[in-house]
């Protein structure tokens, strides 16, 4: 297509000159393709002023542009072009190339999170190493049952002090979880000057704060302006080590950041702590933000979906009552499922373990990772070869360089998988039971995708799934039958649409919130025993 050079501001003798385009479809009649507003930069600039500067959530784009109708009228897939960047946009938790062709979605990842596992590249030799301190310990069903005791200890504590009072949903979540992660053995016990000191902190608490936003603004809207904060992680990670120094020497075998010196073949010694590198220092501080932090959001959307749901909060509350007076959790006679829909997780009346089947808690927590998550809502990685993507039987080639988009928010909401996807209820996670042997660490297993809140995109095999999932999961069940077993919970204020201008999923209003104890049902009415990590 040609068009008159007096339309671009340049009449010379009526000549025509020729416009770059943009390529057009890249499978056609295999694979639907969604043009873009721009005929020469497809959707880049459009996606970029509609999450850069007006701040919306990436599937929010997608849906108002029309990718994602797109892609709903044909199998869930759609291409479109970024730029000059060709994209693969899916909708559905299906995995679409194996982890060995896909690569980091920027080369900023290492810059941001220094030498942590999710920077390196599949086949890297350090992977399985450095995964492996987190997964043996958090991704491990009997370590975190034996953690659950303390994790009811520390809660306790930490409601006791915040009870009668309005505090903001989002900070009550953050130093509740960053207390309780601070405090168990075994973990971080970062037991001397505790997590939340830090969070207030006026040097570190925006970082500390906004840790995984900073990052994902980077990531998911392409925004490499946002690094500019991102090195105060380093002296915040080098005065934590330092600061809880005594505690950290004396910890059990399975603390993280012990498995770290040890995995690097260094001593754990102020020395070392004073001579560790920036990229050392920034994957420590991956490790340590990620395990409050992200446990922390997906917290605060459990309890803003359970508040917002009168159904499901009775069902929680009379199962949290249930559990008041035990010392752990997991045991007790079998009992019909409290929700009004009954199935094959049948479980006990008390909070069930990871091992167990799911309780309604389980469910409810599971449901709200469903809907809000910890990740932001769209997430895309790239090629590095050529594979074969196969839609509806046929085979395509999708070329290196390719944006492989995975829509979180709407893969979770597929009505092919969930009964009711746009709803909060225990019934959508029932529905993805396979048997009556299921439990919460099956659910979450690497084989499962149903559920995308833990992976960058859905990768064949998963082996990039979150290590820590188990354990942040559980300890969300826990933290809430303690919370809903002893005390009257409102909020306040909350609006659970997506909030603008933040690349992690958070609440366009948190909101705030009041417990206050129940009549009969003292804190201090049960001391558990210490786990033996």
């Amino acid at each position: 297509m040609s068009v008159s050079a007096d339309r671009l501001g340049a009449p010379r003798q009526g000549r025509t000159v020729a416009l770059p385009q943009a390529p057009g479809a890249p499978f056609p009649g295999i694979v639907a393709h969604h043009d873009g507003p721009s005929r020469l930069h497809g959707h880049a600039p459009a996606f970029h002023e509609a999450t850069v500067v007006r701040g919306e959530p990436a599937s929010h784009y997608f849906r108002a542009s029309g990718i994602s109708a797109h892609a709903e009228e044909n199998g869930g897939l759609c291409t479109f072009w970024m730029g000059r960047k060709l994209a693969v946009y899916q909708i559905t938790n299906e995995p679409l190339a194996g982890e060995d062709v896909l690569a980091p979605s920027t080369d900023a990842n290492r810059e941001l999170f220094g030498d942590f596992m999710g920077s390196l590249p599949h086949d890297h030799p350090d992977r399985p190493g450095k995964r492996a301190v987190v997964e043996r310990s958090l991704g491990n069903a009997k370590f975190v049952e034996r953690l659950e005791p303390a994790v009811r200890r520390y809660t306790a504590d930490h409601l006791g002090r915040a009870a009668g009072r309005p505090t903001p949903l989002d900070d009550f979540t953050l130093s509740l979880t960053a207390y309780v992660d601070s405090m168990i053995p075994g973990v971080l016990d970062f037991t001397q000057r505790p997590l939340p000191e830090y969070l207030d902190s006026a040097g570190y608490g925006r970082v500390v704060r906004g840790f995984f936003d900073l990052a994902s603004d980077v990531i998911s809207n392409d925004n490499p302006a946002a690094m500019r904060e991102f090195d105060v992680i380093v002296p915040f990670v080098r005065d934590l080590l330092t600061d809880n120094f005594d505690a950290l020497a004396d910890a059990p075998g399975s603390n993280m950041i012990r498995r770290h010196f040890a995995l690097w073949g260094l001593p754990f010694t102020l020395r070392s702590v004073a001579a560790l590198d920036t990229a050392r220092i920034k994957e420590l501080g991956t490790v340590i933000v990620a395990t409050y932090d992200t446990t922390a959001l997906s917290l605060m959307w459990a309890i803003g979906y359970v508040e917002a749901t009168p159904q499901v909060k009775d069902a929680v509350v009379a199962e949290a009552r249930r559990t008041v007076g035990t010392a752990t959790a997991g045991t007790g006679c079998p009992a019909a499922h409290p929700t009004a829909h009954t199935g094959p997780t049948a479980h006990t009346g008390q909070t069930a373990h990871a091992g167990a089947a799911p309780s309604v808690i389980d469910l409810a927590v599971l449901e709200a990772v469903r809907l809000g998550g910890s990740n932001p809502s769209a997430l895309w990685r790239r090629t590095t070869e050529p594979f074969t993507l196969r839609h509806r039987g046929a085979p395509v080639t999708v070329p290196p360089g390719t944006m492989m988009w995975l829509d979180r928010r709407q893969a979770n909401r597929d009505p092919a998988v969930f009964p009711e996807p746009r709803r909060f209820t225990p019934a959508n996670i029932e529905a993805i039971v396979r048997s009556d042997r299921e439990t919460v660490s099956s659910l979450l297993s690497r084989g499962r995708y149903e559920i995308n809140s833990f992976s960058m995109v859905n990768a064949g095999r998963n082996p990039r799934k979150c290590p820590g999932r188990l354990f942040s999961v559980r300890m969300q069940s826990v933290v809430l039958a303690e919370m809903y077993g002893r005390y009257s919970v409102a909020t306040r204020g909350t609006d659970l649409q997506l909030k603008h201008h933040a690349s992690m999923p958070r609440p366009a209003r948190p909101g705030s919130i009041t417990i206050r104890p129940e009549p009969g049902t003292p804190p201090d009415a049960v001391t558990p025993r210490e786990p033996t990590p």
